[in-house]
């Protein structure tokens, strides 16, 4: 007997693949090309030395210069000015005198912002000596009140940390959900895998990059409860839904939350209103915990805490679903098998 030859798939599903794959594709890059593309400034909160007059002064000039680019609040002195840069109330503050133009910047909160607003001060010193008839005449001179490290003074580790971040909630959530058995053993893997990874990822970023400052274990301590809130919310999907579960959860974290996270940047340079959208997604809550804990002392990082919380809350909800609804079908299975054998 001949072997019969098997059927050619059909041409029209062919093309079907084809446009699939082009809208992926395209979905895909737009989703991580789109926030880069048209990044500016939007609203970036940043203080002006001096009385309420010379803040509403300067920040006319920004507005022509950029509108609604930023939000200029008055500090009473450099003190009060540097206070709410440590306490991440705002990125820089300028200080503007006749004899010059002070910058007080932290670019471990952005080094992209904290080059911006440099840029503003050269031109507002410019504009100055121009009025003055003295072009040049007006000096620039910047501090740095939260620096990077030296090994690493344009943030790249931190910033690369974001997609390793995002996509080790999705392996976690993946390892655990599909090949891991039973309720109980897939809870203590979940408890466990955060903290490891987190210790781990704190390790490379401190010790081998050398990328952030800070002690270790608070470091890893916002890792793991960025790591637990991503694949939490996950591993709840897979246990509810199934592998449909962890296509959804990819989705949300990786296409979604990772580009509008503004770890390369700031939420604040993303186009409004989706950077502060993607602080309430884990990948940017995450973002924004790790780097208040690493150069901020903690400030800045309440609201990424209740985000990430309320995320692990979420998935540890839907797993419990799951769970109960796999109980569920379970146990009528094994009634209807009873019946069937007593029949």
């Amino acid at each position: 007997m001949e072997a019969s030859a098997p059927e050619h798939t059909p041409i029209g599903r062919v093309i079907g693949v084809s446009v699939g794959l082009a809208v992926i594709v395209g979905v895909i890059t737009l989703a991580f090309a789109w926030p880069s593309a048209d990044m500016g400034p939007n609203e970036i909160p940043i203080a002006v030395v001096g009385p309420d007059e010379v803040a509403e002064q300067v920040q006319g000039q920004l507005d022509e210069a950029q509108p609604d680019g930023f939000d200029a609040a008055a500090a009473a002195d450099a003190d009060e000015a540097a206070t709410l840069i440590e306490e991440r109330e705002v990125y820089a503050a300028l200080a503007v005198a006749p004899e010059g133009v002070t910058v007080y910047t932290a670019s471990a909160a952005s080094p992209t912002v904290a080059r911006l607003i440099t840029g503003i001060a050269e031109q507002v010193a410019a504009q100055m000596g121009q009025a003055a008839g003295e072009p040049g005449s007006v000096q620039v001179t910047v501090e740095d009140l939260v620096a990077l490290p030296a090994d690493d003074p344009n943030g790249a580790g931190l910033a690369a940390s974001a997609l390793p971040l995002a996509m080790g909630g999705i392996v976690v959530a993946a390892l655990i959900g599909l090949t891991i058995r039973g309720t109980g053993r897939q809870v203590v893997a979940a408890v466990l895998a955060p903290p490891a990874v987190g210790a781990a990822v704190a390790a490379v970023l401190l010790y081998v990059l050398e990328s952030l400052d800070g002690d270790f274990l608070p470091i890893a301590g916002a890792l793991a409860l960025a790591m637990a809130a991503s694949s939490w919310s996950i591993l709840g999907l897979v246990k509810l839904l199934g592998r449909a579960g962890l296509a959804v959860g990819a989705v949300i974290v990786m296409l979604i939350g990772n580009p509008l996270s503004g770890m390369t940047s700031a939420p604040e340079m993303l186009p409004a209103p989706w950077g502060g959208f993607g602080q309430f997604l884990t990948p940017g809550a995450g973002g924004t915990l790790l780097r208040s804990t690493a150069y901020f002392d903690g400030n800045g990082a309440a609201t990424a805490v209740w985000v990430l919380g309320a995320w692990l809350a979420a998935g540890a909800v839907l797993f419990v679903l799951g769970a109960v609804r796999a109980k569920v079908k379970g146990v009528g299975v094994e009634e209807r098998e009873k019946a069937e054998v007593a029949a």
